[in-house]
């Protein structure tokens, strides 16, 4: 298994590097990367059910903390701090809602944010999912093995045979945005770090947000 990370240290800026997953109250899930200058964030409410809430964030990371408000209006502000990202989402008609989002200190752990910018068919398609405390279970033999070589995750967590990411939605986010019109698609959750199919649209390569890179 992959080393686990100590907490980050403080940046000259003050602020703390990493990934951070939370929960938003009632609006959903979030997943925060940062590298203490620089931060991108996602907010959004989609598991199985239709996802009515998918928000993006991106902008620097001061002394005083996070302070984005996103071409949508909605308002993400926020401390960092070696252990967590604490702070308030306001949404454009005024909701607003606390968070604390802890540090993974496995990275590499399949734990985090994903992004995910495809085009079908001419019209461009943003992606998003937050995988929170991810967990594994023998395959099916209708399943794809995955190996530690493409899922280091599973090193140390999985029988000799192999295993796959088990995932629940009650712990997971996702969603996809459909930039030409708007409108908010569900999404599988991915079952590996490397891509995600759509029934109906297409196959999405997936990036791993680390360290505000995605």
């Amino acid at each position: 298994m992959a080393a686990l990370l100590p907490p980050p240290a403080a940046t000259a800026t003050g602020a703390a590097k990493g990934e951070f997953v939370g929960y938003v109250g009632e609006l959903g899930g979030i997943g925060l990367s940062t590298n203490g200058r620089q931060s991108i964030a996602y907010l959004c409410n989609g598991t199985a059910q239709p996802v009515s809430l998918a928000q993006w964030f991106k902008g620097p990371v001061t002394s005083d903390g996070i302070d984005i408000t996103n071409a949508d209006g909605t308002h993400l502000v926020a401390t960092v701090s070696a252990q967590a990202i604490t702070g308030t989402v306001t949404l454009k008609g005024g909701f607003s809602s606390p968070f604390t989002a802890r540090f993974d200190s496995d990275p590499g752990g399949g734990e985090g944010l994903l992004r995910s910018e495809q085009t079908f068919n001419g019209v461009r398609c943003l992606g998003g999912w937050i995988l929170s405390e991810p967990f594994a279970r023998a395959p099916a033999k209708s399943e794809a093995l995955l190996t530690a070589a493409t899922f280091p995750l599973l090193v140390g967590a999985c029988p000799p045979t192999g295993c796959v990411r088990a995932i629940d939605d009650d712990d997971n986010r996702g969603g996809i945005l459909n930039e030409r019109t708007g409108a908010l698609i569900v999404s599988p959750m991915p079952s590996n770090l490397v891509s995600v199919t759509v029934p109906g649209l297409g196959t999405f390569r997936i990036t791993q947000c680390l360290q505000a890179q995605c």
